[in-house]
């Protein structure tokens, strides 16, 4: 999975604050632009629809998906179809296992306060 895919799914994870301090820059590394990292944080859930012309079909598949993986757990046939249509089977797998892993990883993260940042106010990209 080529990292605008993987930047997405880590940086929709629910608990944003650790994640985003930790994966903006690489975001930023990797090509996505300010205007993509606004959309990607400020975009409600289950509207990717909304910024698509900013992300483009494959990053804003990805972002559909990872809403329905963190905020509903199952993903809906129409959604995984649609991302396979851009991922192969390794990838597809990869891609359920960055946000579940993610989401783990935010709520114990922020749970355990563990660097001190849990209410940490994220600068807004620029």
């Amino acid at each position: 999975m080529n990292g605008g895919y993987t930047r997405v799914l880590i940086l929709r994870s629910p608990f944003e604050t650790f994640i985003r301090i930790q994966h903006e820059p690489v975001g930023r590394e990797e090509g996505l632009t300010t205007e993509q990292l606004k959309a990607i944080r400020f975009t409600p859930p289950f509207a990717a629809k909304e910024v698509e012309k900013i992300l483009g079909p494959e990053l804003t598949t990805a972002m559909e998906f990872c809403d329905w993986t963190t905020k509903n757990i199952g993903v809906p046939d129409e959604v995984f179809n649609k991302l396979h249509t851009y991922l192969n089977d390794t990838q597809m797998v990869e891609a359920m296992g960055t946000t579940g892993f993610y989401s783990f990883v935010s709520r114990f993260v922020v749970g355990l306060d563990v660097d001190g940042k849990a209410n940490t106010t994220v600068p807004i990209p620029e």
